[in-house]
């Protein structure tokens, strides 16, 4: 869209995220720039290439607002290879070039797990924008088992999309999977979170934020609502019997928000919706 005050832009990075294309759809007709290493066509925006990989040259040197939503994709290749060191490197640049009043950072609740490359990279990145974000206001979210129905172009190694990739893609009988039979998930709605963190900018504050779900599920739950939506019959064994629960809790030195969304519903739907636009695909 045409930029009519450019002190008054906002920038999103990461835009062809899962979370980014539901704030896309959200949020079309604010005064953004949707910046998007993928080349996307579309027609609800124009979204401006961006490869933060190479020198910036293209972007705004003021902004009201910047989301950054920007990171390597989730999948095991990419933790054994831990190449989510390059999202600190990123937000050097972004800090670098643009001045903004308010920097809206998604973190990750794996900051939670000590041992989680993901959760280490993601720590190193709060410490950086605690010191030179270069804005006047800093806000800060981990969000927790967030599920969209706006697909991106790769799925990720979540365990809801790990059971599309293999017994729908791959056509597998069987898998084995990490973990145990007894893991919880809890999924809050990308298009509700999306919503908050845009409500929440507004304030004049920095903050940090967890935000997720306590209703939750087991992973033996999760199979059987997958087994329903996609008319399947599976066969499955897990090579951990230690539990683990990932879903949100109080914790003293963090705002909270726990969205008390029904996670049954939100993985029907999800699972629904992906058959609904592939269905011609896997027949």
């Amino acid at each position: 869209m045409k930029i009519k005050n450019k002190s008054d832009v906002n920038l999103l990075f990461g835009s062809s995220s899962s979370i980014g294309l539901n704030f896309v759809k959200l949020f079309k007709k604010k005064n953004f720039i949707f910046f998007s290493r993928s080349k996307i066509k579309s027609k609800l925006v124009k979204f401006d290439y961006l490869n933060l990989d190479k020198k910036i040259t293209n972007i705004p040197k003021q902004a009201n607002k910047i989301f950054f939503l920007a990171s390597p994709h989730y999948l095991q290749k990419n933790i054994k290879n831990n190449i989510y060191v390059k999202e600190k490197k990123w937000l050097q640049k972004i800090c670098k070039v643009v001045k903004s009043n308010v920097f809206v950072y998604i973190s990750s609740s794996s900051v939670y797990q000590m041992s989680h490359v993901i959760g280490k990279e993601k720590i190193k990145c709060e410490k950086f924008l605690k010191k030179n974000s270069n804005s006047k206001y800093l806000q800060i979210w981990r969000p927790f088992n967030i599920i969209s129905k706006e697909y991106p172009k790769n799925l990720s190694d979540h365990f809801h999309n790990i059971l599309i990739k293999e017994f729908v893609h791959k056509k597998k009988k069987f898998h084995k999977f990490y973990g145990s039979e007894k893991d919880t998930r809890a999924y809050s709605s990308a298009n509700k979170f999306c919503k908050t963190i845009y409500k929440k900018s507004n304030l004049k504050q920095s903050f940090l934020y967890d935000y997720g779900n306590s209703n939750s599920l087991t992973v033996n739950k999760i199979l059987d609502i997958f087994q329903k939506s996609f008319n399947k019959k599976v066969k499955y064994k897990f090579n951990s019997v230690k539990k683990n629960v990932n879903i949100i809790s109080r914790r003293k030195k963090s705002n909270f928000i726990n969205t008390k969304e029904n996670s049954h519903r939100l993985l029907k739907v999800y699972f629904d919706t992906y058959l609904k636009f592939n269905e011609n695909k896997f027949l």
